[in-house]
């Protein structure tokens, strides 16, 4: 790749943004999803920081009126979890299976992740990991699908 050369603000600008730029952990489980996944890894920390917020989506919420279909996600940094709450897709009895995001609570059947502050910091080479715990019957008349998982993450300053 050339290298561009520009007026930038200082001589080490490429190097200042590079610090603190930080990849965002995530997973896209691509299909039906039909039972829980533990210990799935989502990335290593690249610098230092803290987790600002977890959250999923899916692309068919799934459907089931006669039982629970949820999800819910916990994240981890090194086996501890960083959530005080985890955050949660629903169905709700009644609704066709759609497209759900934890990411806004404006929907019905949602719960938000609130990041615990005791437990949110993560050092360069902390192991990020998730679990996705699925409440369900033995057969929804429509599974839940295409989930992916998103950790927004904040680098030191």
């Amino acid at each position: 790749m050339t290298r561009r050369f520009s007026p930038y603000p200082s001589v080490a600008f490429p190097q200042q943004v590079n610090e603190v730029s930080e990849p965002t952990p995530g997973a896209v489980f691509s299909g039906e999803f039909t039972t829980d996944k533990r210990g799935y890894v989502l990335g290593a920390a690249k610098g230092a920081g803290r987790a600002v917020n977890a959250w999923l989506s899916v692309l068919a919420s799934g459907k089931d009126d006669a039982a629970t279909l949820s999800l819910a996600l916990d994240v981890k940094i090194n086996g501890t979890s960083c959530l005080s709450t985890q955050p949660v897709i629903a169905h709700v009895s009644g609704e066709a299976s759609m497209q759900k995001t934890s990411k806004e609570d404006t929907d019905t059947g949602i719960t938000q992740a609130v990041v615990d502050a005791d437990a949110d910091d993560y050092a360069p080479g902390d192991i990020f990991t998730c679990d996705l715990a699925l409440t369900r019957t033995a057969s929804p008349t429509t599974e839940m699908s295409n989930v992916a998982v998103v950790v927004e993450l904040e680098p030191s300053r």
